[in-house]
């Protein structure tokens, strides 16, 4: 039987492929990431520093479960209206991510934006000290974007772009020109903008903003005023991948992907979103592709990451679904978001009704006194529920089926000549014919 599961598993999968279906992701939703943090440190985010400062380890956790342990953070601070490279990418980085954030403090900028739109320069093309008018980079940014990685830039700002030269000009447009440069690269640059008042006009530095998330590819978000939000945002948009489709992109993700059950039995899986409802928002989770007496119910669930939305779903066979396996197709749809889609294939290992008893049969031949009634039992084996059907006449002949002889039991008519009976015994796998008994008087 084991044999033949692992064969059936191998058969369904390559149809999944061969019909353009994506194989379920299991360790991570997003496949590799490369992420690498933008922040403005000017003097009105101090708010936004202590959230990131107390939170980065959250931030973390949210980062290697979508990457599934595959990661590369780097982090830029723009100090005054310089650029600083706190931390360089390189493979699986956190604890040095942990102590590039506690050195990150406010510090006044000279002009009413921030140097954005150099920051993104420096990550984008790898670039190393260099001097402004009005500002400079300190540090460089050698880590390398790679090419199978989800690549996210996540900007954090309360104002626009102003270059190194403490003015904001055509500095919008050089943010452009960065933002067009990032999505030839396949790189994602998130906006999340935090309106503590202290920047700019937001009528002028949000569509700038949108500008570059859209030309790049990335996602656009917007904290509270207190910034007391912030962590939740980031991981919110980590959780989405930064709006990249790296390997094994898949905001829906189930464990396990294969159930093994037979006839009544039931079993769980967890179900994780990775775009969770906001707000008044509901998601709507549901499952299709096995018979109707089989039946999928989702039930509360705590997430086992924070940001995420979960659920239970528990998968049971019904009594009369046949052998087989089937793929469960699961969906979670809302209005603010793409229909999400998984699969979990499902094995009914059923098997036909054998009957025990003498000979094997259930039945045996007996004799009554004339005019008594017999009372005849089958005891059948495999997977139930069974279903009875008694016959008078030799087994096989169909032609008399004795009116509400349903159960395992039967008692016979008075018996005055000699009489024989049978039993077909159902179940969702097939049938089994009893042997003939045959009862006489005496």
């Amino acid at each position: 039987m084991a044999t033949l599961r692992v064969r059936a598993l191998w058969v369904v999968a390559a149809a999944l492929i061969g019909a353009g279906l994506a194989a379920p992701a299991r360790a991570q939703q997003c496949g590799p990431m490369d992420v690498t943090f933008i922040i403005d440190n000017s003097g009105s985010m101090t708010n936004v520093i202590n959230e990131v400062q107390t939170q980065v380890s959250k931030i973390a956790d949210a980062v290697q479960a979508a990457s599934g342990g595959d990661y590369q953070f780097g982090l830029i601070a723009m100090p005054a209206n310089d650029v600083a490279v706190f931390l360089d990418m390189s493979a699986n980085n956190r604890a040095a991510l942990d102590t590039a954030v506690q050195q990150m403090k406010t510090v006044s900028s000279c002009g009413a934006g921030i140097a954005y739109d150099e920051a993104l320069d420096t990550v984008i093309n790898h670039l190393g000290p260099r001097s402004g008018s009005s500002g400079s980079q300190t540090g460089s940014f050698n880590g390398q974007w790679r090419a199978k990685a989800a690549k996210i830039i996540i900007l954090i700002t309360d104002t626009g772009p102003q270059g190194f030269d403490c003015t904001l000009g055509q500095h919008g447009v050089n943010a452009h020109n960065q933002a067009a440069a990032a999505a030839a690269a396949d790189i994602h640059v998130t906006g999340i903008f935090v309106p503590t008042g202290g920047g700019t006009d937001p009528l002028v530095d949000i569509p700038i903003m949108q500008d570059v998330v859209t030309t790049s590819g990335g996602l656009f978000e917007e904290s509270k005023a207190d910034a007391s939000d912030v962590a939740d945002v980031i991981i919110t948009v980590v959780n989405a991948c930064g709006g990249a489709a790296g390997a094994g992109s898949q905001f829906l993700v189930l464990d396990p992907h294969e159930l093994v059950l037979s006839n009544t039995e039931h079993a769980d899986v967890n179900v994780t979103l990775f775009l969770p409802a906001k707000g008044t928002e509901a998601t709507q989770f549901s499952a299709s592709g096995l018979p109707d007496d089989s039946t999928v119910v989702f039930l509360p669930r705590t997430p086992d990451v924070d940001g995420t939305e979960a659920r239970l779903m528990r998968v049971t066979i019904g009594p009369d679904t046949p052998a087989g396996t089937y793929v469960l197709t699961v969906k979670a749809s809302r209005s603010d978001m793409a229909d999400q889609f998984d699969y979990v294939l499902v094995f009914v290992d059923c098997q036909p009704p054998f009957i025990l008893g003498v000979n094997d049969l259930g039945t045996q031949s007996q004799s009554v006194t004339s005019g008594q009634s017999a009372t005849l039992s089958v005891v059948p084996g495999g997977n139930g529920p069974f279903h009875y059907q008694w016959y008078s006449g030799h087994s096989g002949i169909t032609s008399s089926p004795i009116s509400g002889a349903t159960s395992n039991t039967l008692k016979t008519p008075a018996i005055t000549a000699p009489s024989e009976f049978w039993v077909r015994i159902t179940n969702a796998c097939g049938t089994r014919d009893s042997a003939t008994a045959t009862v006489s008087p005496r």
